[in-house]
């Protein structure tokens, strides 16, 4: 081992002899980021307004508990990963290890370069739906046009523009500030977020069974409620018996819904004891934020059917304009109890966690190119610490230029929104770490009995990783087959979508061997002999 630390640092295969970053992230830090990467307020949407239009008739609370379950596999398959590589992307830095270095780089710059893609188009998501959702609620709510000509206004070309890029710039402004200070303004969101649900429990919790129907009536129009079932039927909804079936293939929609809440493994460079923090945060941010969507389906099922609820969302995603669907959660307890202080509450609430949703993808982003400068796979200014805010500034700000692509390509319609299938995307990406973990003990046994006791867990003798990445892997798999078998789940996964995803991966195999060659002849370095050592902390 002596030897190889002296031919590491006189073969400088890393950019310096420590990362520079700091550990300051505790299991409730760990926990916050979960949950922003979940969502409260987007993923607190999409059961009512998403899953149940685009599977009628199946259980929202039981696809979110299914799903929540295999999530807590998944969760349990990263959090290993943080603690075997403590470093950032320790995703990438296991599988670069302990399976091949060119494929586990080409799996995280695809994630890379999707998840900051999807950064922008979840900013976007602010002035394109978020921003009209809550404006047109008040609107109604209130009889104020100004309020619904804004609304209008925001999900134009160019008001996601000019607002998604305001939201850009405040995004990158706070996520170069120490981590320390990032989460602060995560634990305000968090707890602004948990205050707007509780407004919602309280609006759908204190209204009288039979309340919605005269409700809806009096702001939707007489005889609305009544007629909605039968106007989703009419155009094509069908209620489909076999609730089974709805629930595997929701599987791929509740990954969507809880995505984010292994996270920290992306930077469990900076999180304190990562044996600990790792799975205590991400099974914290994803049992908390299951609960919180779970009491809400079931005080909104309490007074509206969840066949309504269903032909709502249909009449939404069915894009049937004339019906002026209203899908939301929100709405929902807003005609309930209107309430000008308590909408717009929960109006802010919503905005301010939807930012900390796009800082949680910055962050990860982030770190991750951060560890591929590490490695010297890209040019070493990439992971330059700032000295005074201790942040990679300049990982950060490359972060932000894709975003801000992805937020205009989303305000004129491009074509990515619809080629980078999030979940499609992010589940290829996974196999690849996920099967060097759960062949780990096998392919490296050295460094498996090095490892923590929390690593090292057997049961019979077989380490409990290999078990449980067995699990993820085949939950892994089953969600790519759902994606062809329901294309529904979110959108047909066709030509493009695979050549997107091809072109990224062969993409990212090729920058791979051009460092190589680079370091080769320049520097006289090879950089296989990078993926023989472990990075220093």
């Amino acid at each position: 081992m002596a030897d190889m630390a002296a031919t590491t640092e006189d073969r400088r295969l890393y950019a310096r002899k420590s990362s520079g970053l700091v550990r300051t992230i505790g299991v409730f830090g760990a926990m916050i980021f979960g949950v922003h990467c979940i969502s409260l307020s987007s993923s607190g949407l999409i059961p009512f307004s998403w899953v149940a239009g685009v599977w009628p008739g199946s259980s929202i609370i039981g696809v979110l508990t299914v799903a929540m379950i295999f999530c807590l596999f998944h969760a349990y398959t990263y959090a290993v990963i943080g603690a075997t590589m403590p470093r950032s992307a320790a995703d990438y830095t296991l599988a670069s290890r302990v399976l091949s270095a060119p494929l586990a780089f080409a799996a995280s710059w695809t994630l890379v370069i999707f998840s900051a893609m999807v950064a922008g188009s979840l900013i976007a998501w602010i002035p394109k739906t978020a921003i009209p959702v809550l404006f047109r609620t008040m609107g109604i709510i209130f009889d104020n046009p100004s309020y619904i000509a804004f609304a209008d206004w925001s999900g134009t070309s160019t008001g996601i523009i000019l607002i998604g890029t305001i939201c850009a710039i405040i995004t990158f402004v706070t996520m170069i500030l120490p981590t320390r200070t990032i989460l602060r303004i995560l634990e305000v969101g968090f707890f602004l977020g948990l205050l707007a649900w509780v407004i919602l429990f309280f609006q759908l919790g204190t209204a009288a069974p039979g309340s919605f129907e005269p409700a809806w009536d009096k702001f939707m129009g007489a005889g609305s409620y009544a007629a909605r079932i039968e106007l989703a039927k009419a155009n094509g909804m069908v209620i489909n018996p076999n609730v089974a079936i709805m629930t595997l293939a929701g599987l791929i929609m509740g990954f969507w819904i809880f995505y984010g809440y292994y996270i920290p493994t992306f930077f469990a460079g900076e999180v304190k004891q990562a044996e600990k923090t790792l799975i205590s945060g991400s099974w914290a941010s994803l049992i908390s934020t299951w609960a919180i969507f779970v009491v809400g389906a079931l005080l909104l099922q309490r007074l509206v059917p969840l066949e309504w609820i269903a032909a709502e969302s249909y009449l939404s995603n069915a894009g049937i304009a004339e019906a002026n669907p209203m899908p939301w959660i929100t709405f929902y307890a807003a005609i309930l109890r209107p309430s000008a202080i308590l909408t717009w509450i929960v109006a802010i609430a919503w905005v301010y966690t939807l930012i900390n949703l796009a800082q949680t993808y910055f962050f990860y982003c982030s770190r991750i190119i951060f560890a591929w400068s590490f490695d010297r796979l890209i040019p070493e200014k990439v992971c330059y610490i700032h000295p005074t805010l201790r942040s990679p500034i300049v990982a950060i700000a490359i972060i932000t230029v894709i975003a801000e692509i992805g937020i205009i390509d989303a305000a004129l319609g491009g074509v990515m929104g619809a080629q980078l299938n999030f979940v499609f995307f992010a589940v290829c990406t996974q196999l690849v770490p996920c099967l060097a973990i759960t062949l780990f003990p096998f392919l490296k046994p050295d460094m498996f009995e090095n490892a923590s006791a929390f690593v090292r867990r057997k049961i019979g003798g077989i380490p409990v990783i290999t078990i449980v990445g067995g699990i993820t892997l085949a939950y892994q798999l089953w969600m790519l087959i759902a994606s062809f078998l329901f294309p529904a789940v979110g959108g047909r996964i066709g030509v493009g979508t695979l050549g997107t995803l091809a072109a990224f991966i062969i993409s990212g195999i090729i920058v791979f061997y051009i460092a190589r060659s680079y370091r080769l002849n320049k520097e006289g370095i090879d950089i296989n002999w990078t993926f023989q050592s472990i990075p220093p902390v």
